[in-house]
């Protein structure tokens, strides 16, 4: 069970990761074509909306970075619905050790032995199994 849950922590760090980058890498085109935008179109046309247009929809590239844009968000969309999906695993397995942590070290001794298992979960996994909450 502790194995389960170890895997479903880093499948979730996976995603988190996956989608952390594809919004960088986005946020870093979109702000890259922001600034070609003014600097190559908007200020030699003087912000006039026909010329603007012109120069916007003339050149393939433009259209290009514009779909790059469009399918960095998409993709960082699916990761971040993979990330969620993932996460609430995690979380309702956590959980579920949690609240049976009481039949799987039933004997007194043993609850001792949870209290080392819990701390090691904590220390090399960052896994919190202490208690429920996030």
């Amino acid at each position: 069970m502790l194995n389960n849950l170890v895997e479903k922590k880093r499948k979730f760090e996976k995603y988190k990761l996956k989608c952390f980058r594809a919004q960088f890498v986005t946020f870093i085109l979109l702000m890259g074509f922001i600034a070609y935008l003014y600097v190559f179109i908007i200020k030699p046309t003087g912000g006039q909306a026909d010329a603007f247009f012109h120069l916007l929809f003339d050149g393939e590239m433009n259209i290009f970075f514009v779909l790059l844009i469009v399918g960095g968000y998409a993709t960082a969309q699916y990761f971040k619905k993979k990330e969620d999906k993932a996460e609430t695993e995690y979380q309702n397995l956590r959980c579920e050790v949690i609240r049976k942590s009481a039949e799987l070290w039933p004997q007194p001794t043993q609850w001792q032995n949870r209290h080392e298992v819990f701390k090691m979960m904590k220390s090399e996994f960052d896994i919190n199994l202490f208690h429920e909450s996030k």
